[in-house]
């Protein structure tokens, strides 16, 4: 060995990214041992920083390691390394030092996990002093950004501030053996959190076990309110019809479907039909809820009212402690578990919101005393053209940063209307919280203002500028300061930036944007949208032709109105001949309101064209949750027959300026024909899918030909239908592009504030 490679150096070693509450220090202090390697690691203001003594060629290993074996939890973004200089007093070893504070905070927050297998076997050992502990967790496993109260990832800085640790547990926690070494949430049944079992009134109920005695209660049918990592659940048998039907009469909820949590992996496919990928899903650290297709042949009861219509569940598997000593102690195989709030609105957190909201609703209460600072809803995805994809963003994936291809540092993105998040720019990242509810009421926005200000507090961001929705009404602009710049942007706008910006696309593109309503830069409202360009500025080039929606949200909510309003132009007075279930005397106030264009909103909005489909084949006349209609349309195609003929896709170019447009129209007229030819409602569906891939390929071509790009990026809540989705995706490839899809933020409104952030950044920059 030469010289310089046996002499000693001393580097200081730099690690971003998700690297506090992950057992990143632990590791790195036992990685350090085993090369040998001297000075100390500890927690800063910019993730952790790591002070080494050791050969040059021992560092290099340290470092190269330091990649390669990273805990399971963590996410490294960057490691820099630099000289630190021979320190007049060597330590003999290595060590975990204090952490430091520091000016600017660059560290990721981690998320909430399941539970290991680790714990699990403790929490099911008699002689272990945490068995049946529901609070149980290890630096590899619980909760994370739900406890965060500030950064740096210290137990003051966490809502375990409140639980002063035992000897026992304060000596795994300085032990560098211990799993538990530095975990913050760590407790035991001495001092951790309790649980206690209330009564609707909010009374204690006595018992030495509150986790069983609810579970007699769930045996006997009754409701019960469950607190667990990110907030509330209410739960339910679900093999009891009454129960279920208690439940949706309680909670105001007509036919929306409600979570399944299943005991374990066979107790899901005993309910479900569930493809490898889908049972890798259920079983990751993250623990979604994943939508799979009902079992012909179920093994386990699931009563009927857990999602009427639909051919599909949505399970997920126990992620908390808690969750698995409900099952530990009783038969049940599986239970609804759907969040506890009220429509569109936050679920509940905290103790006495939940009695006070939910006390007509749950007959007892599962509670505990750790406050949970973020509230943060299940995470829901599925598997689409071959990966999952996610339809609601919460417990386990957020806040993970996401990228921005420019600065965005203080920028925020106030979201939209539908499925309101808020997201923060720091650096070049993006934070974009969990789903929070509709922005339509006075509790989503103070709750979406509570989540922003925690946001930027624990990310050390002070806002430079606020970014709205195009929409002069739009009420989440109300989160922004006073004397902050205000931005508006294009919803559509954003969708397709957050689109780009996660899969990192730097130049131009063409981007299919497909929802229900967003209002346009022309003033009318957009959903059928293709865009050519890029984060400088995107050009309206294609759109799905203008259809009247009469009644404007009254169309919307009854989706049969859509239909004649979209048809009318063809058709004329005929389509009072339609829909023979709704009264001739409303049919006739609608017809009247088109002839004299009174009260009829234009929308491209390819939602909004899906739900007439929907109503005409007579699947759904009447809307009772957001999407219903083109799900359950989703759901009649995938029924039918693999590989329908399209219609006529209708593709046209109009203009000087060549704008591509699709006549939904004349789509929803053919498939009209067929109907009336006798044709099943699941073959028109699959066929109207078909259409729609194929004119959105066609268009997407025609456009991208134009602009010497082959990227074709797919955002909108229409792209959360995986068989359109996949259908388009095909077709693209099949015309020479590329297909883009969204993996790491929902395709729906949950993407607009992200879209918003990256969008400023690139103008201002």
């Amino acid at each position: 060995m030469s010289k310089q490679n046996s002499a000693s150096v001393s580097r200081f070693i730099r690690v971003r990214g998700t690297v506090q509450g992950v057992g990143f220090r632990p590791f790195v202090y036992r990685l350090a041992l085993r090369l040998g390697v001297k000075g100390d690691v500890r927690n800063d203001a910019e993730g952790v920083l790591i002070h080494a003594l050791g050969t040059q060629e021992i560092l290099g290993r340290f470092i190269t390691l330091l990649q390669q074996e990273a805990p399971p939890l963590s996410t490294i973004r960057a490691i820099e390394s630099s000289d630190a200089g021979i320190p007049a007093k060597i330590s003999p070893s290595f060590t975990i030092a204090e952490s430091a504070p520091g000016a600017k905070n660059e560290i990721d927050i981690a998320h909430d996990t399941a539970v290991c297998d680790a714990c699990l076997a403790e929490m099911r050992d008699p002689n272990d002093r945490r068995f049946k502990h529901a609070f149980i967790n290890c630096t590899d496993c619980g909760p994370r950004y739900t406890v965060i109260t500030a950064l740096p990832y210290d137990r003051p800085n966490t809502t375990m501030k409140d639980f002063a640790m035992c000897p026992e547990c304060r000596a795994e926690y300085e032990n560098p053996a211990s799993r538990r070494f530095h975990a913050q949430p760590i407790c035991c049944p001495l001092c951790g959190p309790k649980l206690a079992l209330l009564d609707n009134r909010g009374n204690v109920i006595a018992t030495p076990d509150p986790c069983a005695a609810a579970v007699k209660q769930l045996s006997a049918g009754r409701i019960v309110a469950i607190k667990g990592i990110g907030g509330f659940h209410l739960a339910c048998r679900a093999d009891q019809n009454n129960a279920v039907q208690r439940l949706r009469r309680r909670k105001g909820r007509e036919e929306k479907p409600l979570a399944l949590m299943a005991r374990d992996r066979q107790a899901a496919e005993a309910i479900a039909i569930l493809s490898e990928e889908e049972v890798r899903l259920l079983e990751s650290i993250e623990r979604p809820i994943v939508l799979a297709t009902r079992h012909p042949d179920p093994k386990l009861t699931v009563a009927r009212e857990v999602a009427p219509g639909l051919p599909t569940l949505g399970i997920m598997l126990p992620y908390a402690p808690l969750h698995h000593l409900l099952f530990d102690s009783s038969d049940i195989a599986v239970l609804v578990m759907t969040s506890a709030n009220r429509t569109d609105e936050p679920m509940v957190h905290t103790n006495e919101d939940a009695l006070r909201q939910l006390g007509a609703v749950a007959d007892y209460f599962l509670v505990h005393n750790r406050r949970i600072q973020v509230r943060t809803d299940d995470s829901i995805a599925r598997i689409a053209a071959g990966a999952p994809l996610l339809l609601r963003r919460g417990r386990g994936f957020a806040p993970d940063p996401l990228p921005s291809p420019c600065d965005v540092q203080g920028i925020i993105g106030c979201g939209g209307v539908l499925k309101s998040t808020v997201a923060v720019g720091r650096g070049r990242s993006c934070y974009v919280s969990p789903y929070v509810g509709n922005a339509e009421n006075a509790e989503t926005l103070q709750q979406l203002d509570g989540i922003k200000k925690h946001l930027l507090n624990v990310l050390g961001t002070t806002p430079s500028l606020y970014v709205t929705d195009l929409h002069p009404q739009t009420l989440s602009s109300r989160i922004a300061e006073r004397g902050v710049p205000l931005m508006r942007v294009q919803h559509h706008h954003a969708h397709a930036a957050a689109c780009m910006a996660e899969n990192n696309i730097s130049g131009k593109a063409v981007c299919v944007v497909y929802d229900g309503t967003g209002y346009g830069e022309d003033g009318t409202m957009w959903g059928g949208e293709i865009f050519a360009g890029d984060y400088s500025g995107f050009v309206r080039a294609g759109h799905l032709k203008p259809m009247l929606l009469p009644g404007g949200d009254a169309g919307i909510r009854h989706p049969w109105r859509m239909a004649m309003g979209a048809l009318y132009p063809l058709l004329g007075n005929r389509v009072e001949n339609l829909f023979r279930k709704i009264p001739e005397k409303e049919k006739r106030a609608v017809t009247e309101m088109l002839a004299q264009n009174v009260s009829c909103v234009k929308s491209s909005g390819m939602g909004r064209l899906f739900d007439a489909l929907s109503a005409l084949l007579g699947i759904c006349l009447h809307r009772t949750y957001e999407g219903q209609p083109a799900v359950m349309l989703e759901a009649a195609a995938v029924r039918a027959a693999a590989g329908q003929a399209a219609y006529d896709p209708q593709v046209e170019t109009s203009g000087k300026a060549g704008m591509v447009l699709i006549d939904g129209s004349k789509i929803l007229l053919e498939a009209l024909r067929d109907f009336k030819s006798g044709k099943k409602p699941p073959i028109i569906a699959a066929r109207f899918h078909a259409t729609i891939a194929l004119a959105t390929a066609l268009a997407a071509s025609r456009i991208a030909e134009r602009n010497h790009t082959d990227l074709a990026c797919l955002s909108g809540g229409c792209f959360q239908n995986a068989l359109l989705l996949e259908l388009t995706a095909g077709l693209l490839k099949k015309q020479g592009l590329r297909p883009i899809v969204h993996r790491l933020v929902p395709p729906n409104d949950e993407s607009v504030s992200y879209g918003q952030v990256v969008l400023a950044g690139m103008q201002r920059k």
